[in-house]
């Protein structure tokens, strides 16, 4: 059964706005015809595409079930939005060109209830879709805790998607991503390299478990995955160097895969002097960190300095850039996008018909 919803507010915004086109077919028709478009979820069920040039939504599609987590990633062609939703237990596929859902998992079977946090991951052929599945059996007096499982969906089963694969996965995975070879990396109590084929399962990036003399262990709050934009998985830590003598100092540190090479770092990048929700690099600089939560702040990881930091006038969750690293946008948290220059003046506001809560913010092309 297809389903097609638009709401007023989408299609009255469609009729004044170029129909979302393939990215190679505008290419090839010219690099200047190429567009830039945000998506995310809002409050109560709606999946938003925003021209942020014009400050305004192009289309709004209504997606069957409850508010989950709103955590998306986007197909390969980036016609596609996956979602977890319902409650965080279902993921839902969604045509943005026409609001057509063509995808849909529901992760929940019998008496084993299944949640994904934040854990979304597409190859990079588009054919599969992973999530991390952490379950429990539901009996009449208590909840039974199970093992968490590595999900394989074909993103071309349809609105009844079972998995094709199921694998042991490690606790408490939040976020996660898909490189370029096709392995998957997923952020737990350290970031793990996991083989989508056979489940096999390594430390990619020591955190819990790493082994550096005077450094307290890191502290992550992993809960957004935006990296795509500059090629790569990034979580941020919060560490203190020297803990518990003198000259203690606390500092911002990331985890970064590059997932064109697979190439792994962890490295402190800047005084923790305030709180950071989210974090994205500069797509023109590697070292140059972009983090939101109260404030908007810029950090240069080669001289370990904070380069600026401005008041918000209300909290966001969630950071992205432009692919050209001129623009900042701001999400989550409420009903607003924000969007600033990367010099941090102010470009305006995108209001949304309800609030982001902990939506990620993608960054499209067509």
């Amino acid at each position: 059964m297809k389903r097609l919803n638009l709401t007023l507010a989408g299609l009255l915004a469609l009729a004044a706005q170029p129909l979302l086109v393939d990215t190679a077919e505008a290419e090839a028709a010219g690099a200047d015809e190429v567009r830039e478009y945000l998506v995310t979820m809002a409050r109560p069920n709606q999946l938003h595409v925003i021209d942020p040039e014009a400050r305004e939504i192009v289309r709004s599609c209504d997606v069957e079930g409850d508010f989950g987590s709103g955590t998306l990633q986007l197909s390969p062609d980036e016609r596609t939005a996956y979602v977890l939703h319902n409650r965080w237990e279902d993921v839902v596929g969604i045509d943005l060109t026409n609001c057509e859902e063509v995808f849909r998992a529901r992760q929940s079977t019998g008496d084993v209830r299944a949640k994904a946090l934040a854990s979304l991951a597409v190859s990079p052929d588009g054919s599969r879709l992973y999530t991390v599945q952490d379950r429990v059996r539901l009996h009449r007096d208590r909840y039974e805790v199970l093992a968490p499982q590595l999900a394989v969906y074909d993103t071309a089963a349809g609105l009844d998607a079972e998995p094709i694969a199921t694998f042991p996965a490690p606790r408490q995975v939040t976020t996660m991503a898909a490189a370029e070879d096709g392995a998957l990396y997923l952020a737990g109590a350290d970031i793990y390299r996991v083989d989508p084929e056979t489940g096999d399962t390594e430390v990619a990036i020591a955190n819990r478990h790493w082994e550096r003399p005077g450094f307290s262990p890191p502290d992550s709050l992993a809960m957004w995955s935006t990296g795509e934009v500059a090629g790569e998985f990034l979580r941020p830590y919060t560490v203190a160097a020297d803990p518990g003598e003198a000259n203690e100092a606390w500092h911002w540190g990331i985890s970064r895969v590059d997932l064109a090479s697979g190439e792994t770092e962890n490295k402190e990048i800047a005084p923790f002097e305030f709180i950071i929700f989210s974090m994205v690099s500069d797509p023109r600089d590697r070292d140059t960190f972009y983090g939101v939560y109260t404030q908007l702040s810029k950090l240069d990881a080669e001289t370990r300095e904070i380069v600026e930091v401005i008041d918000l006038d209300h909290t966001y969750y969630v950071i992205n850039t432009s692919y050209d690293g001129s623009r900042i946008y701001l999400g989550g948290a409420s009903s607003d996008i924000a969007i600033y220059d990367d010099d941090f003046n102010d470009l305006g506001r995108i209001e949304l018909p309800g609030d982001m809560s902990t939506a990620t913010l993608k960054v499209a092309r067509f």
